[in-house]
């Protein structure tokens, strides 16, 4: 008997990309849903698929194939056709981003946002029920998904079984804001559904707060600064007015100081572990994991330049990172710990996960011929 089929939307995100190797690495055969089939190259060009590759020269015929889905909102983008044939799992990890390049979003935050996050949940669901091979529906949704924007407080305490009662209609003041209103709904919106029309498959909402980790996708640092959730920690740690000799001409301007961004934070690869761990159906369905490490008080952000400052002592005194600044944190309680004793995880703290991303980072530079190839020290 073959091994398992997931059909997997998000492979060209942070996320979505490591769910992947991870499936792979387990042994699961994937098929990848992209917008044009000329993105599989940057996948099979990165690291791990070659390894992967390498291990298995079968591999890109055995275990990973590629389907072109150019609108996941379209009703029929699933079904009828042969995406979901013979699928037994789907895991949807591909959503508009808040931390995106603002260039990229556009003016009609409703249209970036509410449209294709509630439109594509509620076309893999429908589309699930008609393909009978289908046993399970992994959704990739977020913290933010908790969030009631009228009656949260910094005493309300967030755990698996929390729902906003109040859902943000439009217009919308910021993509942050939009972003949180989209993933409250699409929550919602797949619980009402799953409520009305118990269907023979159960669904299984992960919601993590900050992702951090290694995005193998991005090798240039200018994108690393720019967009996806380790900007937050970059921006901070990363040397105002640092520049870098040969092609590579990095400039970070002198920027107001951060706003703040709620304290709750995880690992990519526990993140890409749980999505993994919940194919079994061992895992109860029908549920929402809170991923999230740290107490329920969060995280404290300034704590990442510590970390610089014991892991890469050269790179601060070059002046290329800050081992000292501020990057304030505001409250957002969480309790994970009923999420992580049923998926069986101990997730990794705030240091490994700034340590993997800064160290990500001054290799890109090295890699990009700048002078900064300050390693690990501490």
């Amino acid at each position: 008997m073959p091994p398992t089929l997931i059909f997997l939307t998000g492979a060209t995100g942070l996320i979505g990309f490591r769910i992947l190797v991870l499936c792979l690495q387990h042994g699961y055969r994937v098929r990848v849903a992209l917008r044009t089939l000329s993105a599989k190259h940057r996948i099979l060009n990165t690291p791990s698929i070659k390894s992967l590759s390498t291990t298995n020269p079968a591999l890109t015929t055995t275990h990973l194939t590629f389907t072109e889905i150019p609108d996941l909102t379209m009703p029929s983008a699933f079904y009828p056709g042969r995406a979901l044939q013979d699928v037994t799992d789907i895991i949807h990890a591909a959503a508009p981003i808040a931390s995106a390049d603002p260039a990229s979003i556009g003016q009609n935050l409703e249209a970036h946002y509410i449209h294709p996050t509630i439109n594509t949940c509620l076309n893999l669901l429908s589309s699930a029920r008609a393909q009978c091979s289908v046993k399970r529906l992994i959704l990739t949704s977020s913290l933010a998904a908790l969030i009631d924007h009228t009656e949260d407080t910094e005493d309300t305490v967030h755990a698996a079984t929390t729902r906003a009662v109040n859902v943000q209609a439009p217009p919308y003041s910021s993509p942050s804001e939009a972003y949180t209103a989209a993933k409250v709904g699409a929550l919602k919106r797949v619980e009402d559904w799953a409520r009305w029309e118990k269907p023979a498959f159960d669904v299984v909402h992960l919601a993590p707060g900050h992702v951090f980790g290694v995005n193998e996708l991005v090798d240039d640092p200018r994108e690393l600064l720019g967009a996806g959730s380790n900007r937050i920690i970059l921006r901070a740690v990363v040397e105002s007015g640092c520049r870098f000799e040969s092609s590579l001409q990095i400039q970070t301007q002198t920027a107001p100081a951060p706003a703040p961004e709620p304290g709750v934070t995880v690992h990519l690869d526990d993140v890409a572990e749980a999505h993994v761990r919940t194919l079994n159906p061992s895992i109860p369905g029908n549920r929402l994991y809170i991923l999230s490490s740290g107490t329920e008080m969060g995280t404290q952000l300034d704590e990442c330049f510590g970390v610089v400052a014991r892991w890469f002592p050269e790179a601060v005194e070059r002046r290329v990172l800050r081992g000292k600044g501020s990057l304030p944190s505001s409250v957002f309680r969480v309790d994970a710990q009923e999420s992580a004793k049923i998926l069986g995880m101990e997730f990794r703290g705030f240091e490994e996960q700034v340590r993997d991303v800064v160290a990500y980072y001054l290799l890109c530079l090295e890699r990009r011929g700048g002078e900064c190839t300050a390693g690990i020290g501490g």
